[in-house]
């Protein structure tokens, strides 16, 4: 499994946001999530990991270079089990992101709206 990026994730660190995120924000809003409401530093060294109120989204934000990168993840069918209280996660190891982009999504990390009774693999 790789990452949609190409990039070596040794000497990586790993934020999570704990709880929703607003996704209407643009790359910029989401910056402003990492300075102003997480209190860290956008540098090289970090990625940046947010999930949307609905749960079916997640975002990467990292600084490569002079700019940006925002790479955004969306599963159709059942949510992402999101920590909602800052006891739960807020670094994670590049191992752990890794295991939360698998494709496909296994189902233990889905939550389901309701009973599945059939899934389909849609190629």
């Amino acid at each position: 499994m790789a990452l949609p990026f190409e990039m070596d994730l040794k000497d990586k660190k790993v934020f999570l946001r704990i709880g929703a995120s607003d996704f209407r924000r643009g790359i910029r809003g989401m910056v402003s999530l990492v300075v102003g409401a997480m209190d860290l530093k956008m540098d090289e060294k970090s990625l940046f990991v947010f999930c949307s109120t609905s749960k079916k989204q997640i975002r990467i934000v990292y600084t490569e270079g002079a700019g940006i990168w925002m790479c955004t993840r969306m599963i159709r069918y059942g949510t992402y089990p999101w920590p909602m209280n800052s006891k739960a996660a807020s670094q994670l190891t590049v191992q752990e992101l890794k295991d939360l982009l698998v494709d496909p999504v296994p189902l233990e990390h889905l939550r389901a709206r309701g009973k599945v009774s059939r899934m389909e693999l849609h190629i």
